[in-house]
């Protein structure tokens, strides 16, 4: 095989390559586009269940205060399903691994993260989301997750949560519920025909639920960004080479097609010499 046709089959192949990583950069920025309209309407949801809840204050028990002693420290790690988004997963890793609070009990949300940590006493793994669309089915694998290392156990618990950010990993508690979530001592308990902390209980986990669906959001649509990014500067590289590979080509042509002239002139002169 020529030089020159071993080219051309490295030209092929980056064809296919920049054929797959455009269709992957597509389904990257459907999904982004996608996630990022559900997580403004899913932080509107966050924001007014942060209002119920400071209506029904006074409904509130120790168990949803972080006032009191807690026993047990849940870390909830989100990770991706899928590759190719640069340093989402070890960003996240990096950061729990960083804390200097005790680590009691671990959830690993994405198959991308499950081999990437040490086993340990209390790790739970669990299938992520590989989209906006499956979130809330990962949602209540996380609740189930959070249970089955709660044991069943009505003491208070803290629950944290490790995500990637737009600029970094981020570490953000989600149980007890934040103080100023519940202190307005000028409200007004509202009017509730089940007692009100039977209410304020229902509150506080629609709230944890959708806080959790909230930041799971954020975290698929900075993955999904990163993805993008990556797929962005892939492209680029390729087609960077298949330029290198193109100018590459037409010199060898050039070149062959002067030893082809200079064969022609060759024989020419022999065939009048003689």
């Amino acid at each position: 095989m020529s030089q020159r046709q071993e080219i051309e089959g490295r030209l092929a192949l980056f064809d296919d390559l920049s054929g797959i990583l455009g269709a992957m950069r597509g389904f990257a920025l459907a999904e982004l586009r996608r996630v990022s309209k559900r997580e403004a309407a899913q932080q509107q949801v966050v924001e007014a269940l942060a209002k119920a809840l400071d209506d029904v204050a006074a409904g509130f028990s120790n168990q949803v205060s972080n006032k009191v002693a807690t026993t047990k420290d849940i870390w909830l790690l989100f990770g991706s399903v899928r590759g190719f988004c640069g340093s989402f997963n070890e960003d996240v890793l990096r950061l729990w691994r960083g804390l200097p609070i005790e680590r009691r009990a671990l959830i690993l949300l994405g198959e991308r993260l499950h081999d990437m940590c040490e086993p340990c006493e209390q790790l739970v793994c669990i299938a992520g989301a590989d989209g906006g669309l499956d979130a809330t089915s990962a949602i209540d694998r996380i609740l189930a997750a959070i249970a089955q290392l709660h044991g069943g156990d009505d003491g208070p618990f803290r629950l944290w949560g490790c995500f990637r950010d737009e600029s970094a990993a981020r570490s953000q508690q989600l149980w007890p519920l934040p103080v100023s979530l519940h202190t307005r001592p000028d409200s007004y308990p509202p009017l509730s025909y089940a007692p009100l902390p039977e209410v304020a209980a229902g509150v506080a986990e629609h709230y944890l639920f959708h806080s959790l669906l909230a930041m799971l959001l954020r975290s698929i649509r900075v993955e999904n960004h990163m993805r993008l990014m990556q797929m962005e500067t892939a492209l680029g590289h390729l087609e960077r080479g298949s330029e290198d590979m193109h100018r590459l080509r037409n010199r060898l042509r050039q070149e062959e097609i002067v030893e082809e002239i200079e064969l022609m002139v060759g024989g020419r002169k022999k065939g009048s010499a003689a």
